[in-house]
């Protein structure tokens, strides 16, 4: 069967059984039709109490901010001929990205998750936001866009970020080898690259596109808003950085509280690839940040035995935690601080901002005062 005739009789069906509006009190669909004579995929009513008001549905496996943004200008003429009715996109799920187009773009929306969104000024308002995908329905299996903030794709932010600029295809790949050599050079570790495919460098501008956190120019690549996209970012990073706290482990710090003491201290226990994050990279450029835990990340496969014996000293400074990245992009734009190596300031942010808290108001502070600095000044 066609996906888009399947996921408009899911969609159908789904209204019929009052999956959108479950839980909410007071609140159902009815007459619900497929395909009627106007131009949309279904039309209903939403009763919510004494109120009412006729819906019509555009319904599609997914909507990206990129297609949302196209149809918005037809939506809104049809809202202008039609103000006594809803005139709202459906799908199994919606990012929260698209939710958010939506409510920015006053377009209505619903999905079978139990996010909504429908607003007739002076008529109707109901509104639901939050809610997760269920594994019942469709959404997550047919979702074909990358995740461009997890693993190797990242990689392709660091370079949008550290370095904005009008960036072609060919020039984002060739960016991340010269990256790889740099690093290498001042680490002297060979079996480190931060290099990708040209096809997986196209996937994810391609994905980024359709979430329009980059814009096209005469077939380039531009980031319009490198804020917004940061924070995006940062909130996927969250939820990863979370995880891999699991697998890390804190030691005491017999070292001293200054960054040089810190590092030649580590180097003489155990010799490896380290890279400081967190507090203390943001350190450097912002020196009023307070600095509770030290994060410290360690090259994939470097022996820690050594470094667990720390547990047993005396600590002189704030405690040390040792952190297997997730991808080694984390290492990428890192640079030489005296001896110590020190990540950059991108990704210092985005472990400030994972920690939350004080530590959030400190990344903010650190975005402020130096990263968009760096933007404004390119």
């Amino acid at each position: 069967m066609n996906p888009a005739i399947q996921t408009e009789q899911v969609i159908v069906e789904s209204l019929r059984n009052q999956i959108p509006v479950r839980d909410l009190p007071g609140v159902s669909i009815n007459d619900v039709q497929e395909q009627p004579k106007q131009p949309f995929d279904v039309s209903f009513e939403l009763r919510s109490g004494r109120n009412r008001i006729q819906v019509l549905g555009e319904v599609k496996r997914a909507f990206s901010p990129r297609l949302l943004e196209e149809i918005a200008p037809w939506i809104q003429r049809l809202k202008s001929l039609r103000p006594d009715v809803a005139v709202a996109v459906i799908a199994p799920f919606l990012s929260s990205q698209a939710q958010a187009f939506c409510a920015q773009n006053e377009i209505d929306f619903i999905d079978l998750a139990g996010n909504l969104s429908i607003n007739v000024p002076g008529k109707f308002t109901l509104k639901r936001s939050g809610m997760k995908s269920r594994e019942s329905t469709p959404s997550s299996e047919n979702q074909r866009t990358l995740n461009v903030f997890s693993g190797r794709s990242s990689r392709i932010l660091r370079v949008l970020l550290e370095k904005p600029k009008t960036w072609s295809i060919t020039e984002l790949a060739r960016e991340l080898a010269t990256e790889s050599a740099r690093f290498r050079q001042i680490t002297s570790v060979e079996q480190v690259t931060f290099e990708i495919s040209l096809g997986s460098v196209s996937k994810v501008i391609a994905s980024l596109e359709e979430q329009l956190l980059v814009r096209r120019r005469a077939g380039d690549v531009v980031v319009p808003e490198p804020s917004r996209l940061l924070v995006q970012w940062a909130e996927k990073y969250k939820e990863r950085y979370r995880w891999r706290l699991r697998s890390s482990f804190q030691t005491n710090n017999p070292f001293g509280q200054d960054l040089q003491s810190i590092s030649a201290g580590i180097e003489r226990v155990a010799t490896g690839t380290y890279a400081f994050s967190g507090a203390m990279a943001a350190s450097i450029e912002a020196p009023f940040v307070d600095i509770e835990v030290i994060d410290i990340f360690l090259m994939a496969g470097e022996a820690d035995a050594k470094l667990r014996t720390l547990k047993a000293q005396p600590s002189v400074g704030a405690m040390l935690r040792f952190i297997y990245p997730y991808d080694d992009g984390v290492f990428m734009y890192s640079k030489r601080v005296g001896k110590a190596l020190v990540a950059s300031g991108v990704q210092a942010y985005l472990d400030l901002y994972a920690r939350g808290g004080r530590d959030l108001k400190q990344a903010e502070v650190l975005l402020s005062n130096s990263i968009q600095r760096r933007w404004g000044a390119a």
